[in-house]
């Protein structure tokens, strides 16, 4: 029911706009092409997808519409919705209210993209960005994109130096897609708090970010496991223990930071994020780097990434049972890959983008990768990824 009102909602907007004043109709999207021949792995750019190329070329990774919709309202007021369709179904992506209390202070209310890394506002918008897709080990592994609740932002010029600080709250719920064995985890975010700032110099931009929240993990294998425990007659003190590992109602926080450096025609781009996790699902930290030159209407890019796992297994239970398993499902959550990108951007037009790719991923044997494995998920494995892409922007 909820994806038929987005989707009604996305093809009604052309519409609405034309019985309205002062507003805008933007529009965004990209037809992808990608490919791998290994028809035991399903590539897939994101623990949230279902869906990608398993042995062939395929639509479903990098395809996707939306359309956006501005509305001045009044001077001090505008409102702003925007959803998308790609082949894992529609998505809301904002649909907010902005109230300008001074050129440089406003206030947003209702959904709005989560701001836990740089690109997070511009995340479907592919024509903004060299890459066909954002870059996985960073991108594909933030649990959520947009939250419900309330954002302050102020923005000002002090000197040469243009800033951006942001506080945001609010609460946010998604589904992210597990290996066979384990399943999917539905996950809750309660009582969001974070700051993001950004400082924008002639040639150089700095981003850094902080988020604390308390998070529900809800899979059936694991609260299960758990709940046969509390059940059990081991001690209140195991069970005390025990409770600082269960994946529902505890603490998370996101740090991020990022940078682009503009020298002539070349640029140097790099993030940083650090998910943790207080509970038995493993921590991960990302990062990436990526250099690239503008030749006339052609850029060129490099990009290397990697994600590392840390399992948060760390005071035993001392029943040999009970501590092999916990020690065997952090290990099952634990993410760890490396990955080097080259690719081409084209130009053909102010709003029209082609786009050509070559991805090596290397899975690390001390976690699983991003993709989904059809028979063992364990076993790490080299993925070579081929994507052609055309973005647009109208």
């Amino acid at each position: 029911m909820y994806k038929k009102i987005v989707l009604s909602t996305i093809l009604v907007l052309p519409v609405v706009s034309m019985g309205l004043d002062n507003v805008s109709i933007y529009g965004f999207g990209t037809l992808g092409l990608t490919y791998q021949n290994n028809k035991d792995i399903i590539y897939r750019s994101s623990l949230r997808m279902k869906r990608g190329t398993d042995g062939d070329v395929s639509l479903q990774n990098d395809s996707k519409f939306g359309l956006q919709l501005d509305w001045q309202i009044k001077p001090e007021f505008s409102f702003t919705i925007q959803g998308s369709v790609d082949f894992s179904g529609v998505t809301l992506e904002w649909a907010n209210l902005k109230y300008n209390i001074t050129d440089e202070l406003d206030i947003k209310v209702g959904q709005m993209r989560f701001p836990t890394a740089m690109y997070s506002d511009i995340l479907k918008v592919s024509y903004s960005y060299d890459w066909v897709r954002l870059p996985e080990d960073v991108y594909g592994i933030l649990p959520l994109t947009s939250y419900q609740g309330a954002e302050i932002n102020y923005q000002d010029i002090y000197k040469s130096m243009e800033y951006h600080i942001k506080f945001y709250g609010g609460t946010s719920k998604d589904t992210m897609v597990g290996s066979e064995d384990i399943g999917d985890y539905d996950i809750e975010l309660k009582h969001i708090f974070g700051v993001n700032l950004s400082l924008i110099f002639d040639n150089l931009e700095i981003y850094t970010g902080y988020t604390q929240t308390d998070i529900t993990i809800t899979n059936d294998r694991i609260n299960s496991y758990f709940n046969m425990l509390y059940k059990s007659d081991i001690s209140q003190q195991t069970k005390d223990i025990l409770k600082g590992y269960d994946p529902r109602d505890q603490k998370t926080k996101y740090i991020s930071l990022g940078f682009k450096y503009n020298y002539q025609d070349a640029y140097l781009l790099g993030e940083y994020v650090d998910i943790d996790m207080d509970n038995i699902i493993s921590d991960n930290y990302a990062w990436y780097m990526t250099a690239g030159y503008h030749i006339d209407k052609f850029t060129p890019h490099i990009t290397y990434s990697k994600v590392t796992g840390r399992s948060n297994y760390t005071t035993k239970i001392n029943y040999t049972q009970i501590d092999k398993d916990l020690e065997e499902m952090s290990q099952r959550t634990l993410t760890s890959q490396e990955h080097i990108t080259l690719g081409v951007r084209y130009d053909i037009k102010d709003n029209i983008a082609l786009k050509a790719q070559y991805d090596h991923i290397k899975e690390s044997d001390k976690g699983i990768g991003i993709s989904i494995h059809k028979e063992d998920p364990y076993k790490p494995t080299d993925i070579d990824v081929l994507s052609l892409s055309m973005d647009f922007i109208f």
